[in-house]
């Protein structure tokens, strides 16, 4: 876990506005969070009820969070966003769908062979296996669809042009129902064609409310940045160390400050057995 100060830099120095952020449907429209050193959990639209990206750095530098999360929901007034029970205070207005996907989603036994960040590499190499599998699944009915790599285990699907409607009826007057209903009428789909999806991923794929990473943001634990790979295509023509190189090439971490790191290879003596 990195402290307080490294985190703040990050912010400062490398949490920039990228065209992955610019282009995202709605983002202003979505509630954040941030998770801190201590595990509380703070939620910034209450003090503001309109958020652009100069507003959630200042925040960040701010707090310096281990974690910053984005509703996968978008909402007309994201501050008045509270528990399920309660979130008809702020009405939602469409949001995507993400499949949280690291090794146990379609599980595998293996050896554990760590790499230069201190990360199991075969980990994510069945993290990315599994990754391309649901993409190509719903590629099937969608075309907006992203790639994030986690900065830690695994990928973040995020279907863009996902509609409540083509998978149920739209309840105007219970509109969070609604969207849980489709999500799990699609993860069912999905899950029925691929097979793998555990409980609690399955359970995680149907919740309108769960917050996700957001691209660009610092994996505290890992020091990777939660990275925008682009596309289906983009990402299936990456490897796994073209994936940690664009989340540490960025910036990187001294004691002086943060300078531009050189492409370093996960050459076969550079792994370890653990």
């Amino acid at each position: 876990m990195l402290d307080q100060n490294r985190i703040r830099r990050f912010y400062i120095n490398g949490f920039e506005e990228t065209d992955a952020v610019k282009n995202w449907p709605r983002m202003w429209n979505k509630q954040f969070r941030i998770r801190t050193l201590d595990d509380a959990f703070i939620k910034l639209n209450r003090f503001r009820d309109r958020f652009n990206y100069k507003a959630l750095k200042r925040y960040c530098i701010h707090h310096a969070p281990a974690s910053l999360y984005m509703s996968v929901l978008n909402w007309m007034m994201p501050e008045r966003v509270g528990e399920k029970s309660k979130a008809n205070r702020a009405y939602p207005i469409g949001g995507e769908y993400v499949v949280d996907v690291d090794l146990h989603l379609f599980w595998r036994p293996h050896y554990h062979y760590v790499g230069l960040d201190g990360l199991c590499i075969r980990c994510i190499s069945i993290s990315r296996d599994a990754a391309l599998r649901v993409i190509d699944k719903v590629v099937e009915n969608h075309s907006d669809i992203r790639v994030v790599f986690s900065g830690r285990k695994g990928f973040h699907v995020h279907v863009l042009d996902f509609d409540v409607r083509d998978w149920t009826h739209y309840d105007e007057g219970n509109p969070i129902k609604s969207h849980e209903v489709a999500r799990f009428l699609y993860t069912r789909h999905v899950k029925r064609a691929l097979g793998g999806f555990d409980d609690p991923h399955f359970k995680l794929s149907c919740d309108p409310m769960r917050m996700i990473t957001f691209p660009g943001s610092l994996n505290s634990r890992s020091g990777l940045i939660c990275t925008h790979l682009g596309g289906p295509g983009e990402f299936e023509r990456m490897s796994i160390t073209d994936v940690l190189h664009r989340s540490r090439a960025l910036l990187y971490f001294f004691d002086d400050g943060f300078r531009p790191l050189v492409h370093a290879h996960l050459e076969p003596h550079t792994l370890a057995r653990r």
